[in-house]
């Protein structure tokens, strides 16, 4: 398997000559730190001519796990859309559709809704150009796509009509048709002016249409009695359907388990007919809730179609934008390990002293021991239990023989006879009683709330101290969108320490707790069957799942899991968290972070307790 991999990784190196690698973190791509500022403010938008090394990545990482289940070949051609995608597309054009987009009253993600599709299709057009025997592989890519895709907004059909006119699945307008051809065919700043002056008019009636479907949804939420996060807005929304004649009403309750494209075309212009006649106030917080409801939509739709190469952030106003990263922070080997490093340059004597002595530069140990500072107390106290616990070799002596053939005939000319000599003992044969830990943190953006990440650091800090004193074997995997192996069960913790202090850098992303139970749960499982000891995850979370499975999918795989393995998960923080929802009766909720230290020893000393009860 391992094979496959790396004759795909030379075959695409060679052919754009740039440095492709396979990592079980995810896709990634990285470009050239020495032009990452100017990188950065042409994918802003913020200049529009750039030199061609400034827009070309240094190397692509691909995910193994994605294509684990394909063939060569297709894999071969998924790998080849990415990085034709981020060669053929203009970073700068994504942000000015947007900006003209919200000139016009709509929202920026509306704009990528249409334009992701197009410049996906436009991507795969240019390979099949040249590598014609990859056409069968991309469109089956997208009649995959198409079977997950669940939406009736007019504006998503309509990109998604493009599509399946490109497939030859579906009947466009000839007009349409050729305007398509045209964009694909043609250069990027002549195909956005056809987007922009062909296509606009088109296209803006159906996001009129889907505002309009979207404000009925609004009311069948609030008719079902959908729980909102924001209480205020709820309560606005509950006037707004009071206020509507009792015909409408009685009609919204009658199709509030329905979408608002079940609900008769006459009936819909009668409810959108009195939402006018509103006060202007109610109209314009309806407008707001729609605007934040139809960016989560087009979000939903659109995640379908965009570089997997590239990480997406959403701003406040629903811009899009892209993560650019230098290729030094990008770069992932294949066995999952965080390579974030210190940066380039010559290093002090004084600081190659402390990176002889503690692995860690001068600057990084005073972080470093400044927040080990915070848990030093915790870290001692939790030694000392956990020692009586796992008995040393000392104790593996016992009872007491004067005579007989117990006595320890070899040990009576090397030791005194006070009472207390080995020779008056028997000695038992040693049982290995070994735990190995899995940590798991998450360093998603929502970590930054309420300091969490500090203290999700501290009591990294906590665990790690003490389980290496006592020479037990553990891991510990990061996690947002992306998984990180910080440390691996072989690797010495004090080489690693520098890598705990740069989890400050690695913070933000979105929240994919299924891929990293995975990861973590497989790599656990195989140290656990080589080395013939029992294993221990801990998984430390804030929030719901951004990606991957959710609600009760994601519950029974994390039931499943620990059906063979121990799992504790930690919820952190006063907000609203879902950790007692996914990890049931094993789910803890810390309220007061600054408690933290005190529950993760409380954790490790009753799992220590159960599991070395099976020994």
């Amino acid at each position: 398997m391992k094979e496959k991999w790396k004759v795909i990784e030379k075959l695409l190196s060679d052919e754009y000559h740039i440095e492709v690698r396979g990592s079980y973190e995810g896709w990634g791509a990285g470009y050239d730190t020495r032009f990452l500022p100017l990188t950065e403010m042409w994918a802003k938008g913020e200049v529009q001519e750039v030199p061609e090394p400034v827009k070309r990545p240094v190397g692509v990482v691909f995910s193994i796990q994605d294509l684990s289940q394909t063939s060569e070949e297709d894999a071969i051609n998924t790998i080849r859309h990415q990085i034709e995608y981020l060669f053929s597309t203009e970073l700068y054009l994504w942000r000015l559709g947007q900006r003209e987009f919200y000139k016009f009253g709509f929202t920026p993600t509306s704009f990528v809704v249409l334009y992701s599709v197009l410049e996906s299709m436009k991507t795969d057009q240019r390979i099949i150009d040249s590598h014609p025997s990859a056409q069968a592989s991309l469109q089956k890519n997208y009649q995959q796509i198409l079977r997950m895709v669940d939406t009736y907004y007019p504006h998503h059909l309509f990109s998604l009509s493009l599509l399946k006119g490109w497939l030859g699945s579906g009947n466009l307008q000839r007009d349409v048709e050729k305007l398509l051809y045209e964009y694909l065919n043609a250069k990027n700043s002549e195909a956005y002016d056809i987007l922009m002056e062909d296509l606009l008019g088109k296209y803006m009636a159906y996001i009129e249409k889907a505002q309009e479907m979207n404000y009925i949804d609004l009311l069948l939420d609030e008719a079902r009695g959908k729980v909102r996060k924001d209480a205020h807005k709820g309560r606005i929304m509950t006037d707004l359907l009071k206020k509507l004649p009792d015909h409408l009403q009685k009609l919204l309750m009658e199709y509030k388990d329905k979408r608002s494209v079940d609900i008769p075309e006459v009936e819909r212009r009668d409810i959108l007919k009195s939402l006018k006649n509103m006060p202007d106030w109610m109209k314009d917080y309806l407008k707001q809730m729609s605007y934040l409801d139809m960016i989560e939509r087009d979000v939903k739709f659109l995640m379908h179609f965009l570089p997997k190469t590239l990480e997406v952030d959403i701003e406040h106003r629903g811009f899009l934008s892209f993560l650019i990263k230098g290729w030094e922070e990008q770069t992932a080997s294949s066995t999952g390990s965080m390579q974030l490093r210190k940066s380039s340059g010559e290093h002090s004597k004084e600081d190659k002293l402390y990176e002889r002595a503690y692995g860690l530069n001068k600057e990084e140990f005073r972080v470093y021991q400044r927040l080990l500072s915070n848990v030093k107390p915790y870290i001692d106290a939790l030694k000392r239990k956990l020692r009586g616990l796992m008995p040393e070799e000392e104790e593996l002596w016992s009872g007491k023989h004067f005579y007989g053939r117990r006595l320890n005939t070899k040990a009576i000319s090397v030791e005194a006879s006070i009472g207390r000599g080995r020779f008056y003992l028997r000695r038992e044969e040693k049982t290995k009683k070994e735990l190995a830990f899995k940590l798991i943190i998450d360093v998603s953006t929502s970590m930054k709330k309420e300091d969490k990440i500090k203290k999700a650091i501290e009591a990294l800090l906590l665990f790690s101290e003490v389980i290496s004193s006592l020479k037990m074997p553990f891991s510990i995997d990061v996690f947002s969108d992306r998984v990180f192996r910080l440390k691996d069960f072989q690797e010495d913790y004090g080489s690693i320490k520098w890598r705990i202090v740069e989890l400050f850098n690695l913070l933000g992303g979105g929240t994919n707790l299924e891929k990293v139970m995975l990861f973590s749960f497989e790599d656990l499982q195989l140290y656990c069957i080589k080395n013939h000891v029992r294993g221990c995850m801990i998984v430390f979370s804030d929030g719901e799942p951004t990606k991957g499975l959710r609600g009760q999918e994601l519950k029974g795989l994390i039931n499943r899991i620990k059906a063979t393995t121990p799992v504790v998960g930690i919820g952190v923080g006063k907000e609203k968290n879902y950790v007692d929802y996914y990890f049931e009766t094993t789910g803890i909720k810390i309220k007061d972070v600054s408690d933290l230290p005190l529950v993760f020893t409380r954790i490790i000393e009753n799992q220590a307790k159960r599991l070395l009860a099976f020994q």
